[in-house]
């Protein structure tokens, strides 16, 4: 803030000094020199034994859901690129549940890092799906021209390769090449439909060509219960869960 005085005089007398005022954004401005986290731990509270009672039945009651055994692993399931055995797992399932519930699509979709944790080798706990699949994701339809298409397919690519079911192709210097969708050449001229999840549809994880949609179709159906579903499908026949790899996305070297 800057201040003028002045002095003026009028006919032999002094007028009272002028004041001036200009603001002119003096305010100091802080900034952050540095921080040091640090953790402070919580000693000696009393335990507040009506809380305890109140959440304890609810606790059991979930701890007993989460632990229950709901199918078999013969083999460790991870993720892989350009393909792998819970990338395979995942997009079947979702082909699968897609078609048992007259959902109208040509192949599945979804992103690699929507698989958050591996499936170990031996019995499957209900908790270890939610690992896995800790999101609300809902399975949803998108239409897309064959331009787009093959722009969704070049986004698997530069990606090292994407979980799909119902469509094969190569990667050839991080581009897509030799796309079979049904089992049938890829043809540009041609729309075809998506099944994927809802967080890619709207465009996440850089997925932007969804965004292109010529038609969406939402539903009720969540991606992790179509696995649950699944895997205690196949305990109730007696089989375990047995993935397979089959060379549906193959990296062709230069």
């Amino acid at each position: 803030m800057v201040l003028f005085l002045s002095q003026i005089m009028r006919k032999g007398k002094w007028i009272l000094p002028v004041l001036l005022i200009t603001l002119t954004g003096c305010s100091p401005k802080l900034h952050l020199a540095g921080n040091t986290p640090q953790l402070y731990p919580i000693k000696n509270l009393p335990v507040d034994s009506s809380m305890l009672a109140f959440y304890k039945p609810y606790k059991a009651g979930i701890d007993s859901q989460m632990n229950t055994v709901i199918g078999l692993a013969a083999v460790n399931i991870e993720r892989g690129r350009p393909e792998g055995l819970l990338n395979n797992l995942v997009a079947d399932v979702m082909y699968q549940a897609g078609k048992e519930n007259h959902i109208e699509f040509d192949f599945a979709h979804t992103n690699y890092f929507s698989l958050r944790n591996p499936i170990s080798a031996g019995p499957i706990k209900a908790f270890k799906i939610y690992e896995l699949m800790p999101f609300e994701n809902y399975f949803v339809t998108v239409k897309l021209k064959g331009a787009d298409i093959l722009d969704l397919f070049n986004y698997m690519a530069a990606g090292g390769g994407d979980p799909i079911s119902g469509a094969t192709f190569c990667i050839k210097d991080g581009k897509a090449s030799d796309i079979m969708i049904q089992g049938i050449p890829f043809d540009i001229s041609k729309e075809y439909t998506v099944l994927t999840n809802d967080y890619l549809a709207n465009g996440g994880d850089k997925a932007v060509v969804y965004t292109k949609a010529i038609k969406r179709i939402g539903s009720t159906i969540k991606v992790r219960d179509a696995l649950l579903n699944y895997i205690k499908q196949q305990q109730a026949a007696g089989k375990s869960i047995s993935p397979k790899l089959d060379h549906r996305i193959q990296t062709i070297k230069l």
